[in-house]
């Protein structure tokens, strides 16, 4: 198990573009004269999805999605304005409403896309099925028919399930640690989310009683959203995230993408396989890159 949650946590490294590779950021001369146009983007900051964006204890911004954002910030000289923290859902609907230009962990779907444009993703999870330690390991979604079963709401996964298991009772809950705690107090048979979020809480709240099963087959790929209207902005998201070496992934996805090993993954063949894959396709990544530097 801990070979495996090794794997997982370079797996989600791994997941990145070839042309990541570039080794600085270049901005052309019509995107820094949009920048000089645009001196305030009000970037809208999720308060409850650890561990990509949350707030703290000491009541500020953390998470792997947020030093990233820093990161683009420091590389392309964006000027950004956090928002007050708020739900995915009011940070949607103020996206929508035009109040908002970035939203960062975010996975596009058709509906969002009406309003929102993407950056190409920079991490992808699995969303697992989490059940209660004394639950059968080997039960699926497909097992759970007129069971109540935990689903955030607005996340892009709910009208995922919500279609594709319509026999399951969905349980809309305004987070994914309201879900796990609606699991362990027996008020659901089971809750969705990506393993990612769902070790960072187990560890974080001392979640005893937890176990996770396979994926449903959904991942999120999360992206940074920005305004439709705004092109160039996407642009300049998109070079500076091209311009992050393999090296600069690590040193800011490391320290948020390791599983806890209290988090048990029952039933995680496709995980395996998963994280086999990203390993080969890292070792490729670094073979290339130490090529490109000969």
């Amino acid at each position: 198990m801990r070979f495996l949650h090794r794997l997982y946590a370079l797996a989600l490294i791994a997941l990145a573009p070839l042309s990541w590779a570039a080794p600085e950021i270049e901005l052309s001369a019509a995107q820094q004269t949009w920048l000089r146009e645009h001196p305030q983007i009000v970037w809208g900051l999720e308060k409850d999805y650890p561990p990509y964006i949350f707030i703290n204890p000491q009541q500020q911004p953390a998470g792997l999605s947020y030093d990233l954002l820093q990161e683009l910030q420091a590389r392309t000289g964006l000027p950004l304005q956090a928002t007050e923290p708020q739900s995915l859902s009011q940070l949607l609907e103020a996206a929508k409403a035009g109040q908002i230009d970035i939203i960062t962990s975010v996975r596009p779907t058709p509906e969002r896309a009406e309003y929102l444009a993407f950056t190409a993703p920079y991490v992808e999870v699995p969303v697992v099925l989490a059940l209660r330690s004394d639950q059968d390991s080997s039960l699926t979604l497909r097992d759970m028919t007129g069971k109540a079963i935990a689903v955030s709401q607005g996340y892009s996964v709910e009208p995922f399930v919500r279609k594709h298991f319509p026999q399951v009772q969905w349980q809309a809950m305004r987070n994914d640690f309201e879900g796990l705690q609606a699991l362990l107090e027996g008020k659901v048979d089971g809750a969705v989310l990506d393993i990612g979020s769902a070790s960072d809480l187990i560890k974080t709240h001392d979640l005893e009683g937890i176990q996770l099963g396979d994926g449903i087959g959904w991942n999120y790929e999360l992206s940074i959203g920005y305004r439709k209207d705004w092109p160039e902005l996407g642009s300049i998201l998109d070079e500076g995230l091209r311009s992050l070496s393999i090296r600069d992934r690590k040193a800011l996805f490391s320290p948020w993408l390791s599983p806890d090993e209290k988090a048990a993954v029952a039933g995680s063949s496709t995980l395996e396989l998963m994280a086999l894959l990203a390993l080969l396709l890292a070792a490729g990544l670094l073979l290339l890159a130490r090529w490109r530097r000969r």
